[in-house]
């Protein structure tokens, strides 16, 4: 059982300690960055209060002591150091097309003013939408000293918080083997995408084929797939969580709900829909409400918090969504489709964990997204279901850990556990394969317009909707800062 016995771990959830606090730090910071995209008036009105807010929600009962030796603290961060850059991050390996898209985000932040502003033809201005709170720390970075150090920067940037993410995770448990078993369980976890591309395409996966899309319009992730394509959609997602899991119901989630709710949606609005119910059931609101909405921290955040979900906003609405049965035609297809899918996914995994282990409630919501989520849609690859899955799927990998290092009184669904997991993380070492495979390819040091072209020349527009949005004549427009704008018409994508 995950919940309650982390709160009994050597490290006690009813206060921050020093990974807590870092973690708290590490998600707000890209906040504090966007704070600098107003006017200067505006950027230290925010600033104070974000930071002052940050304190109020870290400055309370701490303990120095995470239960977790320093030559394990060490060995994790040399395995984060060497995962990070077979994933593709910082380009040493071979790095994902969607890094094209990612290196043309940090590219835009670091060469021009912020907020990024792009001329079109007819004079008229387009502003960078997009959830950039990945990239800010590593954008201000290569403002400073160049594209080479944010691109040395991110890779850096993304060790830092998968390796706080395994030290959380890892702290959950209290013994050597459960910690070595969580770390593999989480750097492989995976649905059982070898079974499912199989089934779609009535054949056998070759070594580095990326199989996730066997399902159409469809797809949970692996933590493999996650970390070498969408980091900064999955770090938000997996820092959040172990978070909620470790301080459940304690006052301590309560004193940095404020600061988390604030700072994820800039990372990952789609992140923040997935930790939305974990949050909404881990808070003891009738005992904690007074420290939830206390007026020096809660209140503090709304400024800035308002200006986020203003920004995020802008435009929204031609973001592709519906239903996904419409999608598929009818109500037939889509039921059978379900049912695979969820089965493969998770299905089969959860039936197996309600067997062997107590079902509580973290397992309960879990479950519960994961068969909500594949009814709608949102974006054009269906985001929705990709991103706001993380969380959900990241729990019932921390729930098998336990039953996996259980030494007395295994039967056979502990057997039948291992299969599912060994198969999942076959269809995940798909993505490191690669890595090996194909050759490593520097940034190309161009604009999201042009790498847009570059990648989809097919494409009808170089600014598309989730990147993009129109000026208008809101307050937030009004309070943004006007820096010249990106010429891009005349950029070549080679």
């Amino acid at each position: 059982m995950l919940i309650p016995r982390a709160a009994t771990a050597s490290s006690p959830a009813t206060s921050l300690d020093w990974i807590d606090q870092s973690i708290a730090i590490y998600l707000i910071l890209p906040i504090l960055l966007f704070c600098l995209w107003f006017i200067p008036l505006a950027t230290a009105i925010l600033l104070v209060l974000t930071s002052f807010a940050s304190w109020q929600a870290l400055r309370g009962p701490s303990t120095g002591s995470t239960g977790l030796n320093t030559k394990f603290i060490l060995s994790v961060f040399a395995l984060s150091l060497g995962w990070t850059a077979v994933a593709g991050v910082g380009h040493f390996f071979y790095s994902n097309s969607d890094w094209l898209t990612r290196d043309a985000v940090l590219h835009d932040l670091s060469v021009s003013g912020w907020p990024p502003t792009y001329l079109l033809a007819d004079a008229s201005h387009l502003i960078l939408r997009a959830p950039v709170g990945y990239f800010l720390p590593s954008a201000a970075v290569g403002y400073l000293f160049g594209p080479d150090a944010a691109n040395f920067a991110i890779y850096l940037w993304t060790v830092l918080g998968w390796w706080l993410f395994l030290l959380a995770a890892c702290r959950l448990f209290d013994t050597l083997r459960e910690r070595i078993l969580c770390l593999l369980v989480l750097t492989l976890f995976g649905g059982m995408d070898l079974l499912g591309h199989a089934w779609a395409y009535r054949e056998i996966a070759v070594p580095g084929q990326h199989i996730e899309w066997w399902m159409p319009s469809i797809q949970y992730s692996a933590n493999t797939t996650l970390l070498f394509w969408v980091p900064n959609h999955a770090l938000p997602a997996w820092l959040g969580i172990v978070l909620i899991l470790r301080h459940w119901q304690q006052p301590s989630l309560a004193r940095i709900t404020p600061l988390l709710a604030t700072a994820v949606p800039l990372w990952s609005p789609l992140a923040a829909i997935g930790l939305f119910p974990f949050f909404l059931f881990g808070l003891a609101w009738r005992r904690d409400r007074k420290i939830l909405f206390s007026p020096w921290s809660c209140f503090a955040f709304i400024p800035i918090a308002l200006l986020t979900m203003k920004y995020l906003g802008m435009d929204a609405a031609e973001v592709p969504h519906g239903w996904m049965a419409e999608m598929w035609g009818t109500w037939d297809l889509f039921a059978y489709r379900y049912v695979l899918f969820c089965l493969l996914e998770f299905g089969f995994l959860a039936l197996i964990l309600a067997r062997i282990t107590h079902f509580n409630r973290p397992m309960q919501i879990a479950v519960a997204t994961l068969c909500l989520l594949p009814f709608y849609y949102l974006g054009i690859g269906n985001d929705l279901a990709m991103r706001a899955s993380v969380p959900a799927l990241c729990v019932l990998a921390l729930a098998t850990i336990r039953p996996l290092a259980q030494q007395q009184g295994r039967t056979l669904w502990h057997g039948l556990l291992v299969v599912t997991l060994l198969v999942g993380g076959l269809s995940a070492a798909q993505e490191p394969e690669r890595a090996f495979i194909e050759p490593a390819w520097k940034p190309l040091g161009k604009t999201i317009p042009a790498s847009v072209r570059r990648e989809h020349p097919e494409a009808g527009s170089l600014f598309p909707a989730h990147y993009f949005a129109h000026e208008d004549s809101t307050i937030l427009m009004a309070l943004m800062r006007q820096p010249k704008a990106l010429d891009v018409s005349k950029e070549k994508p080679y």
